[in-house]
């Protein structure tokens, strides 16, 4: 297929749907409602004198570049659905800005992690993420929501800042509003919509390392990006948005590199002053290389080699591309009641040809190696539609939502090669750990495609899921408030080998009722204090299978009882939330390395209980201050093998925390300067949980990394310079998917240099 068909097609498919929608809004009577856009931004823009509109400009402008807005925000809509401020609110939300972003100045998403409080990178892919003290799946694709539905473009590579105009973090189960969820939280992206006022920003930067022996100029990145927005005609029905980033760079392990494009374009149609609907497209290509990490000989960390060690050859490869096809549309009705019609699909590609670390040898000097090539497929196309309804009952105000959902997951996962090589002989690709050499093996078209068949697996998998749900948070009085949810969920899962033979397919049907309940009490507008009861579902992900080869697991099942205040401040200038939390989780997973690459087990109970606590405050109107502390305790509570009961989680620390501040001079000589100083803390941890009495056990140390920016600012244009890691500290983010096999190091003293430019 020709390029831009590639790109052009998924869009295409969906044109008719999306044209069927807006004529059957446009053929509606003119008496008729119709919904705002999604974000309040996209809203119709009422007549204001000359001097608002300068006022408007002025703060527009400024606003992109300096710390206007709170780094995180009192309002979200992701736990409920429904817009209700962080306050009134019985569940643990952060709605991180652009202001945050803007701030630590990062290009992907997943680098603000360590800023969030109660969450930790705990992997290779963008999904591997670790909420109070349960890890998300490599595969589950509701780890990371999008506009409230699931489904990234890519799997490894993580959603790029520049199209994100706030990140909303819901911590604990929430399936009641999203269906499968994992029982610590999720993250909901909020992509940037068309705006209706003339907005357009470019920018360039150029980044680097300067630590662990590599020279400041010896691997070099560059990554440029636009986002241009506003009206297409003069009436301002149709209005426009269409982003672009283009990134390459070299990664601070042995020939390793970065290369990204992402575009997407988006129109909102204004059909009435109560209605529009907005089309976005989204397609992003990533090519980087192929790269396991490290491994721990005898599972210790000390035995563990320089950072920039790999372990894959040179040419060893790894590409992915995505096309996402998103639609939303809001109608307001004339009783107040607002519905709500949102739908995206997902196309996703990706392929790779490289060398795994299969194990250790007994030498502790030695790796063993395998030769894989892959082609994996994955779609996802989910809806949801709703009807949020404000009502009263005697004196009881009621803010409701009521939806249905569904939505079909389908996976072609196709190995091309999968040869476990032996440790003699001339097929061997044993590499060393300390000192690897490469090229000394076969090239892998030489190899053999798999060194059993039943290794050389294609599975296909579908699941089509379904839901029913009704929320609804009661307003009883001035000091009281109470929220009610309750969800039906059904789930039909195949999952077929296409491949090997005799190898049985399966056919599962599961379905629950999950509620969700909690109560606030404000002895004063600015403060509450609330408790709530929430839970989490999640169905086996479809490419789990056990030693022999099967997908035979259960559902996991969690529930959570939380209590926490919350609290505004200093006259609005400050916010802090402090939560305390248990959540119970059945059916619990656990995965290792076995000769089908990745096995799972699923061995009994976990519970993780903690306390969190997260302040936002502004001082000064030029210095804003974000830091949260985190205490997680998280381990097994039952289990088939009774060693593992009561081993900690893995990558999960007990203590963490961060800071970040930023302050801006606004007079004098240095106006326009701004200085910035970040500060994460991660406690030791362990790194899987063991199944003998003998095993080694992996333990990661605690870290603390600092990060510092300077900033400068006049008329249009900003520069910002970041250094990551400022004192070179050498850490280890997480151990991976397979334990000591994939221990992930942190990257050492990285700099960046962004210039960015605001037009209007």
């Amino acid at each position: 297929m020709h390029p831009i068909d590639r790109l052009t097609r998924p869009f295409l498919r969906q044109l008719p749907l999306a044209a069927a929608l807006a004529a059957a809004l446009a053929a509606a009577p003119a008496g008729a409602r119709t919904s705002a856009p999604p974000q309040p931004q996209q809203a119709a823009r009422p007549p204001a004198a000359a001097s608002t509109r300068e006022a408007r400009k002025h703060a527009k402008t400024l606003g992109a570049v300096v710390v206007q807005g709170r780094f995180v925000s009192n309002a979200g809509i992701s736990a409920m659905k429904l817009d209700v401020p962080v306050i009134d609110t019985p569940y643990s939300i952060s709605s991180y800005s652009q202001s945050f972003m803007n701030a630590i100045d990062v290009h992907k998403v997943s680098d603000l992690y360590g800023y969030m409080t109660g969450i930790q990178s705990a992997g290779v892919t963008g999904y591997d993420i670790t909420f109070r003290g349960f890890t998300a799946g490599a595969n589950d694709p509701n780890t990371i929501l999008v506009d409230g539905l699931p489904g990234l473009a890519t799997r490894f590579g993580s959603p790029v800042t520049i199209g994100i105009s706030r990140i909303e973090v819901v911590r604990g189960p929430s399936s009641v509003a999203n269906g499968q969820e994992e029982p610590g939280g999720f993250i909901n992206l909020i992509t940037k919509k068309p705006r209706s006022e003339p907005f357009y920003e470019f920018s360039a930067s150029g980044s680097g390392y300067a630590g662990h022996g590599i020279g400041a100029t010896s691997k070099l990145g560059s990554d440029v990006a636009a986002d241009l927005t506003g009206p297409i005609d003069q009436s301002g029905r149709f209005l426009y948005r269409v982003i672009l980033d283009n990134s390459n760079r070299d990664g601070f392990r042995t020939d390793t590199y970065y290369r990204s494009l992402y575009f997407a374009p988006s129109v909102t149609w204004r059909i009435s002053n109560t209605t529009s609907a907005t089309l976005q497209y989204v397609y992003q290509h990533l090519h980087y290389s192929y790269d396991t990490y490290l491994v721990a000989p005898d599972s210790n960390i000390n035995l563990v080699a320089p950072i920039t060690t790999r372990y894959q050859e040179p040419g060893d490869w790894y590409r992915e591309w995505g096309s996402v096809v998103s639609f939303f549309l809001t109608h307001h009705l004339d009783n107040g009641m607002t519905w709500h019609f949102n739908m995206r699909s997902v196309w996703h590609t990706d392929s790779a040809r490289g060398h795994d670390v299969v194990k250790i040898l007994p030498n502790l000097l030695d790796l063993s190696r395998r030769a894989r090539g892959q082609i994996n497929k994955r779609q996802y196309d989910h809806f949801d539609t709703s009807l949020d309804m404000p009502f009263h009952i005697g004196g009881i105000r009621n803010k409701a939502v009521a939806g249905l959902t569904g939505g079909r997951d389908s996976y072609d996962f196709n190995r091309t090669q999968f040869y476990n090589a032996p440790t003699s002989g001339p097929n061997s690709l044993d590499i060393s750990i300390y000192n690897p050499v490469y090229g000394q093996g076969p090239a892998l078209d030489q190899l053999p495609a798999a060194s059993n068949p039943k290794f050389l697996s294609n599975r296909y998998s579908n699941t089509i899921s379904y839901g029913a749900y009704f929320i609804d948070m009661m307003k009883f009085s001035q000091h009281w408030l109470g929220n009610f949810g309750v969800r039906y969920q059904h789930d039909h899962q195949d999952i077929q080998e296409l491949r090997v033979p005799n190898v049985p397919s399966s056919n599962k049907n599961t379905s629950d009722v999950l509620p969700m309940a909690g109560i606030v009490y404000k002895p004063t507008r600015n403060w509450s204090y609330y408790a709530d009861y929430s839970t989490s579902y999640v169905p086996p992900p479809a490419n789990a299978i056990n030693t022999s080869g099967v997908n035979s697991f259960s559902p996991v099942y969690a529930n959570q009882v939380e209590v926490g205040s919350k609290v505004s401040f200093m006259h609005g200038r400050a916010f802090a939330t402090l939560a305390l939390y248990r959540i119970n989780e059945r059916n619990t997973f656990s995965h290792f390395a076995c000769p089908y690459g990745t096995c799972y087990q699923q061995f009994g109970k976990a519970r993780s209980q903690g306390a969190e606590f997260e302040i936002n405050a502004r001082p000064l109107p030029n210095w804003q201050i974000l830091a949260g502390y985190a205490y997680t305790d998280a381990k097994v509570t039952a289990s088939t093998n009774a060693f593992q009961v009561g081993q900690p989680l893995p990558d999960v620390p007990r203590n963490s925390a961060h800071l970040w501040t930023r302050y801006d001079f606004m007079g004098g000589a240095v106006r326009g300067l701004g200085l910035g100083l970040g500060v994460i803390y991660d406690g030791g941890r362990q790194g899987f949980i063991a199944t003998k009495a003998n095993e080694a056990i992996l333990h990661l140390p605690s870290y603390t990394r600092v990060d510092a920016a300077l900033y400068y600012r006049w008329s249009r244009y900003s520069l910002t310079f970041n250094v990551q890691n400022l004192f070179d500290t050498t850490y280890y983010v997480s151990s991976g998917f397979t334990g000591p096999l994939a221990i992930v190091p942190g990257a050492p003293r990285a700099y960046t240099l962004t210039l960015r430019a605001f037009f209007e």
